[in-house]
């Protein structure tokens, strides 16, 4: 057994043996709770508490908030003033590295994400002198080098913290974008061959669309002057991260096919690899953090998926890639 944040007893493993006891659907739906559970600071039984009153009526306000159009424009992202030029360059294959490094050039940080990169052991063969040229970088990285480095680096400036209760949700919350960013990637590339970046793209859209909705409840609903648990908190998460994803990638105006997998999130293709992307991701943070064994989050994702085999090579690779166990540690 493992001690969580607060104090309680959970248990290592989510799945397991009783993989196929239950629905596989159920599984993952307990996988992703536990994260949610994780990202405010909680166990899963605060999220099973039924709501008073009080908090229905928190919730319906909240709801009405939500729902008022000219205000989560406040709360929006901004887009990103390169991606559109990026996304673009990347996908014309007329394009040369030479124009694709004159738009990150006018970035200061996704200049230095990409050097930063560049001579990470994952690229540099000569351990000579150091990547310093943007265009021998550019080069070096290659195309999905960089796609994954653009939607990354754009997107993380605009997730902001909070103070109070719930303080680490949006850090938490950035964390688990980013494995899902990867994930999603990975799935979209080896199993739907749907568009790699197009799936990071979503996966991360998700991440911002979670801060958006979690700093709209604070701050006009569900304060901590009101003493909000987790379990109402958790119900909003649940409620409004799709539409409000959506809501941003239409305020971007990103291409409709991408607009259509959030808003039909069941169909095959990218919405597989993008709920692949989150579900997995969330088990790779889960077992870093001690909630779960590799070999539980491997039953769990392989439950989810018809397609076992593939998955399993998959869920390796991701494992080798970011869990200390895999590597031997434990």
């Amino acid at each position: 057994m493992i001690n969580d944040r607060q104090g309680s007893r959970v248990p290592p493993r989510i799945a397991g043996s009783v993989v196929g006891i239950q629905s596989p659907a159920a599984h993952a739906d307990v996988a992703m709770r536990r994260f949610t559970a994780h990202a405010l600071d909680a166990s899963l039984d605060d999220l099973r508490n039924e709501l008073t009153p009080s908090e229905l009526a928190d919730l319906a306000r909240a709801t009405r908030v939500l729902g008022d159009l000219e205000l989560q424009a406040k709360y929006l992202p901004r887009r990103p003033s390169l991606l559109p030029r990026l996304m673009s360059a990347i996908h014309n294959d007329s394009n040369s590295m030479r124009d694709i490094a004159e738009i990150i050039g006018e970035d200061g940080t996704l200049l230095s994400g990409l050097l930063r990169v560049a001579n990470s052991s994952c690229y540099r063969v000569d351990r000579g002198k150091p990547i310093e040229s943007l265009e021998k970088a550019v080069m070096l990285v290659g195309t999905d080098g960089l796609r994954s480095l653009v939607a990354t680096a754009l997107l993380h400036p605009v997730m902001t913290g909070t103070r109070g209760r719930f303080s680490a949700f949006a850090e938490v919350t950035w964390e688990h974008s980013q494995y899902a960013a990867g994930c999603a990637e990975l799935h979209a590339t080896r199993i739907e061959h749907a568009d790699a970046f197009s799936a990071r793209l979503l996966a991360l859209l998700l991440g911002l669309a979670s801060n958006a909705v979690f700093r709209i409840a604070r701050e006009h609903c569900l304060d901590d002057s009101r003493g909000v648990r987790p379990a109402a908190m958790a119900k909003l998460l649940d409620d409004w991260v799709l539409p409000m994803a959506l809501r941003i990638a239409e305020n971007w105006q990103l291409p409709a096919d991408l607009c259509s997998v959030l808003a039909a999130p069941a169909v095959p293709g990218l919405a597989r690899s993008l709920r692949f992307g989150r579900l997995a991701g969330a088990l790779l943070l889960l077992v870093n953090h001690g909630y779960m064994r590799e070999l539980s989050a491997r039953a769990i994702v392989l439950a989810d998926d018809h397609r076992r085999t593939e998955v399993d090579r998959l869920w390796s690779r991701l494992a080798i890639m970011h869990l200390s166990v895999a590597r031997g540690s434990a």
